[in-house]
């Protein structure tokens, strides 16, 4: 498979229903950034993220349903919570929003496809990945389970060669691994963390082998700047991989598509 578009699979039982995709997406990407936003906060902190209502951090009390209508009700409470009045941080309306514009790409991208299902599913998992990375510098083994099952999913419609998709994975792993040692022993300490070398090899079943290159090549450049804020912000050479390496992947994703 090259790094320009795939032949996408779209016979009749591989399409959506018409007109589907672009009216919903912007919608569910309110929903669910919702979902990625709790769960960005609870799964690197070991708590689960089905059962259980969604309570205030700050005086734990129950939200209700009209607490948690996206955008919507951080806007009507002020960004306040509705009995403490302690601020509610700005990055639920935020991801929200953010999720919101990744589905519409997704399916302005692939269309009235099924890769429009898989390429939201990428996008909601990165997300919460960015969130966990950003506050705990943990990437969720849960979410990469369910990646790397979507990623083949979406090469299968995409018309890719099986042998395509498990040799970027492989060599993506490997480089992973690789880099991880040589940074190690550059550094003295752990310079890349497991979970970037397991997102490396999610990425490299995504992508294939053709878009390896241009992926690293991405994510490295970002990195860099990521890395350069990050030390002004925070004053530490140590900075969180996975907000460059999913912003690449999924830039990747949107290239590979017939637009």
């Amino acid at each position: 498979a090259a790094c320009g578009p795939l032949q996408w699979r779209m016979s009749v039982s591989m399409t959506l229903p018409g007109g589907v995709a672009l009216w919903a997406a912007p919608f569910a990407g309110l929903l669910f950034g919702s979902f990625a936003a709790l769960a960005g906060y609870r799964l690197p902190r070991g708590e689960g993220v089905v059962g259980g209502r969604s309570r205030c951090p700050s005086c734990g009390t129950a939200l209700g349903a009209r607490d948690l209508v996206p955008i919507v009700s951080w806007l009507i409470l002020r960004g306040r919570c509705v009995v403490c009045k302690v601020p509610i941080s700005p990055r639920y309306p935020v991801t929200e929003l953010g999720s919101a514009l990744l589905f519409t790409l997704s399916a302005v991208a692939f269309g009235e496809s099924w890769g429009t299902v898989t390429a939201c599913a990428l996008a909601l998992g990165l997300v919460i990945i960015v969130l966990a990375d950003l506050d705990r510098q943990i990437i969720p083994d849960l979410v990469l389970l369910w990646l790397l099952p979507a990623g083949l999913v979406h090469r299968w419609l995409a018309g890719a060669e099986w042998s395509d998709t498990a040799a970027g994975a492989v060599i993506a792993l490997a480089f992973g691994l690789s880099l991880r040692w040589l940074a190690g022993r550059w550094a003295r300490r752990e310079a890349l963390g497991l979970g970037d070398v397991k997102l490396l090899g999610v990425a490299g079943a995504w992508l294939g082998i053709a878009a390896l290159p241009w992926f690293l090549m991405a994510a490295g450049a970002l990195g860099a700047g990521f890395a350069a804020l990050w030390r002004w912000r925070h004053g530490s050479d140590g900075f969180p991989l996975g907000p460059a390496l999913s912003l690449a992947l999924f830039a990747g994703v949107l290239a590979s598509a017939p637009w």
